[in-house]
């Protein structure tokens, strides 16, 4: 009954006292009175009877509300947890199994059969990495990765062919492992084909809008910085030595001269202060110099630059090549009375190969290489977390799935089964049906927040402004003791080295 309600019956029951009042007696007028106040009481009873059931009622429908909210909550949550427990190497409940489902057809560009660049490794990584995906994982929501591989050689021309025929083969998503030209990207952006890049080495690479180079270590964008502030800070306390001469050899490619003049040279220049720049080492080392030696890929004899590094005289070397120049180098250095302990070393991931390492005897004892944070190719023992998970899922399911063992220890094999299983990460994030729009437009979302397959967490919608399409720029690194590689110091992120700066293609 509402307040309205009872008003009006207890102004009724005032009025027939009043009247009765005034026609009978004393007592007839105390009888009704007492009647009214019971006819009120229990208005009132039954009006807070009321009250009490619609209060019940609110608290029900409140937590019935609050239940739900709940598990909306849950399922959000337990969706975050199937993609971190894969990146653990954990499939939990994460989906697993067979794909069954249409085929989304993936191409892949990549550089073979070249001697100025030939890294195969890359290509049987990613095809590994795509059948474990499509035979334990469920492919990319239920849909099984069929990859359309088109090789080329290290031409402009050859270049866009690759771009060409795989996007008339109708590829959703096309993933470029190392491209020297960046002449590519026009062809798949007039497709509508977004563009995933596993190793950013070409201005194309680190700027062009609407490409993800998700590469961990951000291909030379993370590297090359890093090896700079690696070889002028982290080095001086390791080897109780000061740093003011650093020799560069750098591959003379065209993304090579880009690398050494943007991320090499220029960052050595901020630290020297004859670059301004916005990093907070900028002119901290003014009497810092350099020299940069060129060296032609697949050189038979690199005597005269190893020659031109070691007159140099310098406290420090860094080195970013392919795997057999890297190691060409180091040979010939060594045959000039070079070694570790007289003058370090510090090459890039690119040069790492278990065999060539081992092979250098005690010329490569001491060296070290840049990797990245969870690399795969970290030795089982010892790593914990996500770290052992990852390296344990790499080692043992890419050989399982067809990558030859004497190329599984190698830099660009980690690339390729990394980037597949991140390009599988962000899947699991989409709605609906998996495309290769939803899945790019997922790696643009990035924001450090969830984990990422042997590297660092992407980060993709903060990349700083030139650089803008790169992704994952921390590296860590590692040195060899003889037997294996053991990681020195923790994270290193350089990126404000260059960061602001004008870009140095060269």
């Amino acid at each position: 009954m509402s307040k309205r309600s009872t008003r009006r019956v207890v102004a009724g029951l005032a009025a027939l006292a009043l009247v009765a009042g005034a026609c009978g007696s004393d007592s007839a007028t105390e009888s009704v009175e007492d009647a009214a106040d019971d006819v009120v009481s229990d208005v009132e009873d039954g009006a807070d009877d009321v009250a009490d059931a619609a209060e019940d009622v609110a608290d029900d429908a409140a937590g019935a509300a609050e239940d739900v909210a709940d598990e909306v909550e849950d399922v959000a949550d337990d969706a975050v947890d199937d993609v971190e427990d894969v990146v653990d190497g954990d499939s939990g409940d994460a989906p697993s199994g067979e794909a069954t489902g249409e085929p989304i057809k993936i191409g892949v560009q990549n550089l073979e059969g070249d001697p100025n660049g030939s890294f195969p490794e890359y290509s049987l990584a990613i095809q590994a990495a795509s059948d474990y995906i499509n035979a334990e994982l469920d492919g990319l929501g239920g849909r099984p990765i069929e990859i359309e591989l088109c090789k080329s050689v290290v031409s402009p021309d050859d270049s866009q062919r690759c771009a060409n025929e795989l996007s008339a083969d109708g590829v959703e998503l096309a993933l470029s492992t190392l491209n020297f030209f960046g002449n590519h990207f026009s062809i798949y952006q007039g497709s509508d084909i977004p563009v995933i890049v596993g190793t950013p080495i070409t201005l194309a690479d680190f700027t062009a809008e609407g490409v993800f180079s998700i590469g961990a270590g951000g291909g030379c964008l993370g590297v090359h910085t890093g090896l700079v502030q690696f070889a002028t800070g982290e080095i001086e306390a390791l080897e109780e030595i000061t740093v003011n001469k650093v020799a560069v050899p750098w591959a003379d490619t065209p993304p090579g001269v880009v690398c050494y003049n943007d991320l090499e040279a220029k960052p050595l220049d901020v630290l020297n202060g004859t670059t301004p720049g916005e990093s907070a080492r900028a002119g901290e080392k003014p009497e810092l110099t350099y020299v940069g030696v060129p060296i032609l890929p697949a050189s038979a004899d690199v005597t005269p630059q190893a020659t031109e590094v070691l007159d140099f005289d310098p406290d420090v070397i860094i080195y970013s090549a392919q795997g057999a120049d890297c190691w060409n180098f180091v040979n010939a250095l060594g045959r000039l009375g070079w070694n570790p302990e007289e003058t370090p070393l510090v090459l890039s991931g690119a040069c790492t190969d278990f065999d060539a390492l081992a092979a250098a005897g005690d010329l490569s004892k001491g060296i070290y290489l840049t990797s990245t944070e969870n690399g795969l190719l970290s030795p089982l023992d010892g790593l914990e977390g996500q770290h052992l998970d990852n390296a344990s899922t790499f080692q043992t399911k890419a050989p399982e799935y067809g990558m030859p063992e004497d190329l599984l220890f190698t830099g660009f094999a980690t690339a390729g089964f990394g980037m597949m299983m991140n390009i599988w990460q962000m899947a699991q994030t989409v709605d609906g049906e998996v495309t290769g729009q939803k899945i790019a437009d997922a790696f643009a979302s990035t924001d450090g927040s969830l984990p990422a397959f042997g590297g660092s967490p992407l980060d993709c919608s903060n990349a700083p402004a030139p650089y803008v399409a790169v992704c994952s720029a921390p590296i860590t690194v590692t040195q060899w003791d003889g037997t294996q590689l053991n990681q020195i110091g923790g994270t290193i992120n350089a990126i404000d080295l260059v960061a602001g700066t004008e870009l140095r293609p060269g």
